[in-house]
């Protein structure tokens, strides 16, 4: 009798979990691909595992579903911004990378006697500038949900790109190129090129200031980012960077003001901060960049929201309705 009644038992049991998974499983209606092989998994019960490679779908739940994007307001234009994003983080890199060129070129030509001619590069320095510039014009108001003061604040950031180009292009188009070694020679222009390039951290800062709540409004944006489970370069940490290399130039200018005997100290001591700075700089500009291109395809596919695969009570009862 025991015996019969066993399987019985264990038949309700069964059918009473099969009654159960089946109500899960209808309730995964969306499209959801595998975290690990990228088979839909739609149909499929919560508790179940993918039929290709057996990761459970609970792990693929918790690794794309994003619980804030139904709050999250939608882009106007997704592919737009994200273009935007990583154009603005590229043009800068292009502008940096340009004046380690020059220097670079400068040294070799000085101890190495290298001929060439690097007359082009401060022409693409500045097309770069003006990349990055265009990218943060689509930075201005990418959303309805951003505030007037906020779009205002990147307006203004975007507005000081104008006087950025014309510094950078007085620095190395104008001072480096009349200049056999500014590097190593700068001459009677040291002390105007480092009140330049002052000027140049300024804009710079502004720019930052005025750019980074869109920035980071659209970098929150990845799920993956906003839990923290990426370390990301901030842009407060560049700024200040970019800062001790400034700090270097107001040293040069301190050393180009006096005339007692640390004004050479002061010099050595400006050539190091720049070169730490710049090199700081540099690195952060590099994870910028990686940011924004993991960034790009968040900004053109809205992120998976739980009533995105799961279907709601309403939608359960228009059907059955």
């Amino acid at each position: 009798m025991h015996m019969d009644h066993a399987p019985s038992h264990g038949q309700d049991n069964s059918a009473s979990l099969s009654q159960e998974d089946s109500a899960l499983a209808r309730r995964l209606t969306g499209e959801l691909y595998c975290i690990g092989c990228g088979y839909n998994l739609r149909g499929l019960s919560i508790r179940s595992n993918c039929s290709e490679c057996g990761i459970p779908v609970r792990a693929t739940i918790l690794g794309i579903v994003d619980p804030l994007a139904e709050e999250l307001v939608p882009l106007y234009a997704p592919r737009v911004s994200a273009c935007g994003l990583v154009a603005w983080s590229f043009g800068g890199m292009i502008a940096v990378v340009m004046v380690w060129t020059m220097r670079f070129t400068e040294i070799l030509r000085d101890l190495a006697g290298l001929t060439w001619s690097s007359d082009i590069l401060p022409w693409i320095g500045i097309g770069g500038v003006i990349l990055s510039m265009v990218g943060g014009f689509t930075m201005i108001r990418p959303h309805r949900g951003v505030r007037r003061f906020d779009a205002v604040r990147s307006a203004f950031g975007v507005s000081l790109y104008a006087p950025l180009i014309f510094v950078y292009s007085s620095i190395y188009l104008g001072h480096d190129l009349s200049s056999s070694s500014p590097l190593l020679d700068p001459g009677p222009l040291a002390l105007e090129r480092s009140i330049l390039r002052v000027l140049l951290f300024i804009l710079f800062a502004g720019i930052v200031w005025g750019l980074r709540p869109q920035a980071i409004g659209l970098a929150i944006r990845s799920v993956v980012v906003r839990t923290g489970r990426v370390d990301r370069q901030s842009l407060l940490t560049v700024l200040a960077s970019f800062g001790i290399a400034m700090l270097g130039d107001l040293l040069n200018v301190i050393s180009s003001l006096i005339s007692s005997g640390i004004d050479d100290v002061l010099s050595i001591v400006s050539v190091v901060f720049v070169a730490l700075g710049s090199a700081l700089f540099t690195v952060g500009m590099v994870n910028i960049c990686i940011d924004t291109v993991r960034l790009f395809p968040v900004l053109v596919r809205p992120g998976v929201g739980l009533s995105d695969i799961f279907e709601t009570n309403q939608q359960k009862s228009d059907r059955t309705g």
